[in-house]
């Protein structure tokens, strides 16, 4: 028999197989592959070895000679398949090229109306209205508080108020019955009378004491049961609540001795001078008044540029009396006026008055009830000095004043000012309507990121041991030109300080508690959480403060830049950099320092001066603001194009907080935010002067609604599919 005979042979046995195989059932194909597998188990147990290669040869044949008359049968299939695909592709292509497509297609009707009522219901009162936690008094969104009875507040032992806390407390002028004789006692049964718990008591304190545990009035309500009966309910936030549940001490409760307590009516109102005649700590800040479309002060929003560095005042008087002596006050406090017309004294009296009759009250209450005033001598001759109710000559004569309206006029450039404003307003006595802008600059310098670059060269230049070490000697003083006012002989200690802020603002820390990074606390908080628990408080004094958000963020800055400066120095390559910068001289950074002045800087000059620039930008670059942050998000957009293509789309989002409800919302003005009454939203002026006073309530108004544009109209279909979206503030 010949090979093709046997072929056909054996493919006419695989058919007769094939249509015997379609005509059995699948159990009875079962029945005779087990017969055939025990057959062939029967047969190697009985074949001897070389019976069993034999046969292993002869299937590895069999195999073979199979796989060569299907693999072309195969190949043929998929090439017919490619074929097919690649026609039909052709014609796809053909169609599409001959129909002019619209982009970005219009989105249908259905889709706005959607995304339309996505956005409205994000920014109505159900979604945005902001309640109190009555643990922690601070203000969150109402859908994010647990409403609860008092009597069921769980581990509601953990939340009695801090020794040290309840002392202070319990001194002063509560009403009669708030405090239990036994604190280790509670009794969650205890009816809280309507009067004691929401209304105000005599003192107006905006907290409650009950056997040892401290709530908070504007977090507390009533409710009727099914009964009739008014119990007392709770509104606790979710870390309070999760911790309450956890049977841990809340984090910001003032079991965990976080109370800075209400202000006294002694130091309300103090101006910018009385407050620093009155603190304990200078700090050396730079706020700059912006200017607004009503060239007024008062509503100019601050901003930060320049440095934050807190330092004693006279060493040598500061522990023992206060205030600061009045000559000492320009040293501190820098006011500059840019305008084409002089100001008069009534025009700053406003911002800049200093009356001795407020200085010596706020001082005797917080020698009174402040620790850290216990040791203080008020010099009554200091007093005596301070004009009744004026600016201080010192300030006056040395108010430096610049006419170059137009070079301030420029920092308006581009800028659409309000078509509406209300000119009545801009006469009224009780604001401060400076003509062109009022400038508060602390150091008397603008310092831009080039500055900043400089300057850390500058401080990097070697110097001898003795002019290391020695920082008191008075050359020392004159070689370095980065501090301008006068300060105590070394910068205080902004690492676990807990009494820098509270020395610092006497005013918002008025009992001297809350203090920042307390090691006495039995559940730590971190400096950034913490901080951001002050802005969240309930009354907004922190945050309109003129000068506690500068210092704060600064002294984060610092840290940063600091934190990752460790990191770098742990790095295995540092080392390498180390020994180049070392070996750089005095003459080496001077010379590059002239360079980057000029911007003739080259980074193929030296590779010592090239390895200090790099560290210096990688360290900056996490530093929240700095011109290498910046750089820092160019290079995240680049790697975004480079992951997904060019952006389709820019797109620049500009709201207008002024005429926004919402921000109004969040600045404290009561209002209905799906019924919005315009008498409530008051004047163009008397909005801008809101708005400039709570950078923090514009802040999350803008966030808000951004993050509610991309929510909603963005990723909802309004400007088609998005694959992806980057956005800066």
């Amino acid at each position: 028999m010949t090979p093709d005979q046997a072929t056909r042979q054996r493919v006419i046995a695989q058919g007769r197989s094939e249509a015997r195989r379609s005509t059995l059932s699948s159990e009875e194909i079962e029945r005779q592959r087990e017969l055939a597998r025990d057959r062939s188990m029967a047969k190697r147990a009985v074949a001897s070895p070389a019976e069993s290669e034999a046969q292993r040869a002869l299937a590895r044949e069999r195999s073979s000679t199979r796989r060569a008359i299907v693999a072309p049968q195969s190949a043929e299939r998929l090439e017919t398949f490619d074929q097919k695909q690649h026609h039909s592709q052709e014609n796809i292509n053909r169609k599409t090229d001959s129909v002019e497509v619209e982009w970005p297609k219009p989105a249908d009707l259905e889709c706005k109306t959607t995304c339309l009522k996505n956005f409205i219901q994000c920014m109505s009162m159900q979604s945005l209205e902001e309640g109190i936690c009555s643990i922690c008094n601070i203000r969150c969104y109402k859908r994010d508080l647990r409403c609860v009875p008092y009597n069921k507040i769980p581990s509601i032992e953990l939340l009695k108020a801090h020794n040290d806390i309840y002392n202070i407390i319990s001194g002063l002028d509560q009403p009669k019955g708030s405090h239990s004789a036994d604190q280790n006692s509670m009794d969650c049964d205890l009816e809280l009378s309507t009067d004691r718990l929401i209304q105000p008591s005599a003192t107006k304190t905006s907290f409650i004491c009950v056997n040892g545990i401290v709530l908070y009035r504007k977090g507390l309500h009533h409710k009727f049961d099914r009964r009739k009966r008014s119990t007392v309910h709770c509104d606790i936030c979710m870390a309070c609540w999760s911790s309450l549940a956890k049977e841990k001490v809340p984090k910001f409760s003032v079991a965990n001795k976080v109370w800075v307590g209400d202000v006294p009516s002694e130091l309300r109102d103090l101006t910018i001078p009385e407050q620093r005649l009155i603190a304990l700590y200078r700090h050396n800040s730079c706020i700059v008044k912006l200017q607004s479309s009503f060239h007024s002060a008062s509503t100019a929003q601050s901003a930060l540029k320049g440095n934050c560095i807190s330092f004693p005042q006279d060493v040598v008087n500061i522990a023992t009396t206060l205030p600061l002596e009045l000559n000492e006050l320009c040293d501190s406090l820098k006011i500059i006026f840019v305008g084409s017309h002089t100001p008069n004294r009534n025009q700053l009296k406003r911002i800049l008055t200093v009356r001795k009759t407020k200085v010596a009250a706020a001082l005797q209450w917080l020698k009174t009830n402040n620790s850290l005033y216990k040791h203080i001598t008020i010099n009554k001759s200091a007093i005596e000095n301070l004009p009744s109710d004026d600016v201080p000559e010192c300030l006056w004569t040395t108010m430096q004043i610049s006419t170059e309206v137009e070079t301030a006029g420029n920092d308006r450039a581009g800028y659409v000012p309000d078509t509406n404003p209300v000119e009545t307003d801009l006469n009224n006595d009780k604001t401060i309507p400076l003509l062109t802008s009022g400038v508060l600059d602390v150091n008397g310098i603008n310092i831009s990121s080039d500055d900043v670059t400089q300057h850390m060269l500058e401080r990097v230049k070697v110097r001898t041991p003795e002019e290391l070490f020695d920082r008191d000697s008075e050359a020392s003083v004159r070689k370095d030109p980065v501090y301008l006012i006068p300060r105590g002989n070394k910068p205080t200690n902004e690492y676990y300080n807990p009494n820098l802020l509270m020395g610092i603002f006497p005013t918002l820390f008025p009992y001297g508690c809350g203090a920042l990074e307390d090691n006495s606390r039995s559940v730590k908080i971190n400096l950034r959480e913490h901080i951001r628990y002050l802005l969240s408080l309930e009354d907004r004094r922190f945050e309109e403060n003129h000068s506690f958000i500068f210092v704060v963020f600064n002294i984060l800055q610092r840290r940063t830049a600091c934190f990752h400066a460790q990191l770098m120095t742990t790095r295995p390559y540092f080392q390498k950099s180390a020994e180049l910068i070392e070996s750089l001289s005095s003459d080496d950074i001077q010379t590059a320092l002239v360079n980057i002045s000029k911007g003739v800087y080259s980074k193929a000059v030296d590779e010592r001066i090239n390895a200090l620039m790099k560290h210096i930008r990688v360290i900056s670059g996490h530093v929240m603001g700095s011109a290498h942050s910046r750089s820092a998000l160019r290079t995240k957009i680049h790697a975004l194009c480079f992951n997904i293509g060019l952006p389709s789309l820019f797109v620049t989002i500009n709201p207008a907080d002024i005429h926004s409800p919402v921000a109004l919302y969040f600045s404290g003005i009561d209002l209905d935010l799906d019924n919005v009454i315009l008498k409530k939203m008051g004047t163009s002026y008397e909005r801008a002067q809101v708005i400039a006073t709570h950078p923090v309530a514009t802040a999350k108004f803008f966030n808000c609604l951004v993050k509610s544009i991309l929510k909603c109209l963005v990723l909802g279909g309004v400007l088609g599919p998005a694959k992806a979206y980057f956005g800066t503030v």
